[in-house]
């Protein structure tokens, strides 16, 4: 069910010419890497970080230095942003005049799903929900409470945090939230430590959680982690009426909520 993530810098080549969308994709993901890396990078290292040849890589590169986006050192050979992107960038910002980043995220997710996209953060220990965005205003809406509890063990959400965490961790969060005792619980629930082994298992594997008719009859979500520096600090899920929800659908979103959850890390505080 899993979409798999594309390549960047791997677009093949023909009679030794790159394709037009791959120089693309290689020049965007030049910038990225030099946009979030802590200190300057030699040509050798961003080859090898891209997996391209050093060939196609020094061309990215000289052509970012000629037209003023990247410099040289001339010293070290190393290569770094130069201020241009970062004036762009802060004219962008001025125009969304937005003072929290992540809900412009969040809405062009709400936009593109026509759906509830929302999003929770760790915090002392828990999962707690912090920001929504709703992208349908007719027909049949699935708003609930931003209040409400995350059943760690019957949310898309919940399931991401516990894959994220140790064995012991993930069964005494489970526990303690009332699994197999919560007596309002829909058929679909999880209901044993080995059920929900089981689960956690695939969320790891496939990189999402999934929810369906879980928490809440009628209703399905599904969900990816927000990661820092290797750590989950929160998800963020698409929730909709289970009939909105089929496979097919949730291979389509998950892209979005993946490149989403990119940018949601950039701008976590």
């Amino acid at each position: 069910m899993s979409a798999m993530p594309s390549s960047l810098g791997t677009a093949p080549e023909t009679g030794g010419r790159e394709s037009p969308s791959g120089a693309v994709e290689r020049a965007l993901a030049t910038l990225e890497l030099l946009a979030l890396a802590e200190e300057p990078i030699r040509l050798s290292d961003i080859a090898h970080k891209l997996a391209i040849p050093k060939s196609a890589a020094h061309r990215i590169l000289t052509s970012l230095v000629e037209n003023g986006w990247a410099d040289q050192s001339s010293e070290s050979e190393c290569y770094s942003l130069t201020l241009h992107m970062a004036l762009i960038g802060q004219r962008q910002l001025a125009r969304l005049d937005k003072a929290d980043l992540r809900q412009p995220v969040l809405e062009e997710v709400a936009r593109r799903t026509k759906e509830l996209v929302r999003l929770t953060a760790v915090k002392n220990g828990a999962l707690v929900w912090i920001a929504s965005a709703r992208g349908r205003r007719s027909g049949l809406v699935y708003e609930p409470d931003m209040g409400e509890r995350i059943v760690p063990f019957a949310t898309a959400n919940g399931k991401v945090w516990l894959a994220s965490l140790s064995a012991d961790d993930a069964a005494r969060i489970a526990l303690a939230a009332g699994l197999g005792k919560w007596r309002e619980a829909p058929p679909n629930t999880i209901r044993s430590l080995a059920a929900l082994a089981e689960e956690l298992a695939e969320t790891r594997r496939h990189g999402f959680g999934l929810a369906r008719e879980e928490a809440e009859i009628g209703v399905g979500a599904v969900a990816v982690p927000i990661r820092r520096d290797g750590t989950l600090v929160g998800t963020m899920s698409v929730a909709a009426p289970i009939s909105r929800l089929p496979p097919q659908r949730i291979e389509e979103i998950v892209p979005l909520l993946r490149r989403a959850a990119t940018d949601m890390a950039l701008v976590w505080s």
